[in-house]
């Protein structure tokens, strides 16, 4: 059988769950946080600096991004929510808010994608995933807060996303690499799109939102995962179908990474709407994806992504630009798995990834994201399994 004996985890990555649960708490505070204090935050003008440093000196390129202040606003918001109540990351989140709200958005109000230390436009709206950020920093820092206001911003920026997304012009300009083809679909945008959409609907009952994240579970899942070949395109045309082979363009490629984040996040969303067809069909599709885009190689081990569906993975020529993130999300989504499952599948994967991303010693800590949404969630997963004795949940299973 593929579900462990009497239902229950005891240890995970050689550590009881207790001790795995101060591990990451460890790591969240006394390394991820006590960096970002040091070096990251502008306390003079608000928002974020492009990478907190061990110097504690910002560095020469203090522009600023849309891209990446969303997500500060986001972290130091989520971690005053859940974790430490401290006025210092409340102050952050506020000065980034107010920074951000004053300087930083279009006539049409959009959020725009780059802009000096103090606030002066450099470029437009041109890169959609600070928008989809913004989404994600504001439903937070409204929890934390209590501003109405912010709410509604979160959801009148929703709904400029996806005002955008859905256009047959839209080409992705500035957004996860080169522009494409007008009405070109890409997994990458509906799974950011849908990690906002989630947490934001814990705090309104918006209709038009609801099914703005059913349409972004949908394409997912009905759209870029092709049962055929059993992983997630990257890329479809503008009816949703995948494009031809091409020398000259690279748009039939799988994207472990992506493919990956799409699986957890439309299993949270299958969570949040207690739907356990969507989290188990969601959950095939991750574990697909992890057996098809993991390579175990002598320089690199990890997801990667596939130049073709049918093509078979194989280790990076060059380990430059090599995400640490894919192992970030591939340890939440394994998490997510034995929590609710419990079978040894999860274990067993998670095991593994957690080995090969400790001894690659490669987390990208500098990351306003990947890693502390990681360690966010994985602090929160140990405590309810631990509160539950080590049981699964058993979701998927109910009717």
């Amino acid at each position: 059988s593929d579900v462990c004996s009497s239902d229950l985890t005891r240890e995970l990555a050689g550590q009881s769950l207790t001790q795995l649960r101060d591990f990451h708490k460890r790591e969240l505070f006394s390394e991820y946080i006590a960096l970002w204090d040091k070096s990251g935050i502008d306390w003079q003008y608000g928002g974020f600096f492009p990478e907190a440093n061990v110097t504690g000196d910002p560095g020469k390129v203090t522009d600023k991004e849309m891209y990446y202040q969303g997500r500060g606003l986001w972290v130091f918001s989520y971690i005053y929510n859940h974790f430490e109540r401290h006025e210092r990351h409340l102050k952050a989140a506020r000065l980034a808010r107010e920074f951000l709200v004053r300087n930083c958005r279009d006539a049409k109000g959009y959020w725009i994608s780059k802009f000096t230390r103090d606030g002066k436009k450099l470029e437009p709206s041109t890169n959609i995933y600070g928008d989809i950020y913004m989404v994600l920093g504001l439903a937070e820092y409204y929890k934390a807060a209590g501003n109405r206001d912010d709410l509604d911003l979160a959801i009148e920026s929703a709904y400029g996303v996806m005002e955008r997304v859905v256009s047959p012009a839209y080409q992705h300009l500035a957004g996860h690499g080169a522009s494409h083809e007008p009405g070109t679909k890409r997994l990458g945008t509906w799974q950011h799109f849908l990690s906002a959409l989630t947490p934001l609907l814990r705090h309104t009952q918006d209709d038009g939102i609801d099914n703005i994240a059913r349409m972004c579970v949908r394409n997912i899942m009905e759209r870029h995962y092709r049962p055929e070949y059993g992983v997630m395109l990257e890329h479809l045309d503008d009816r949703f179908e995948p494009f031809q082979p091409d020398p000259q363009q690279k748009h039939r490629i799988v994207s472990g990474w992506h493919s990956i984040q799409a699986a957890w996040m439309s299993m949270e969303e299958a969570l949040r709407r207690n739907h356990p067809r969507m989290f188990r069909d969601a959950l095939a599709m991750g574990r697909r994806t992890m057996e098809k885009c993991w390579v175990d190689g002598q320089r690199f081990s990890g997801l990667v992504s596939l130049e073709d569906p049918e093509r078979r993975p194989v280790e990076p020529a060059t380990l430059t630009g090599i995400p640490s993130g894919a192992l970030d999300d591939a340890l939440i989504f394994c998490l997510m798995d034995l929590e609710h499952t419990g079978e040894t599948w999860g274990h067993d994967w998670y095991n593994k990834v957690f080995t090969t991303g400790y001894h690659l010693k490669h987390w990208r800590r500098r990351c306003l994201l990947h890693h502390p949404r990681r360690l966010f969630v994985t602090l929160e997963i140990l405590d309810r399994l631990i509160a539950r004795g080590g049981r699964a949940s058993g979701f998927p299973a109910k009717a």
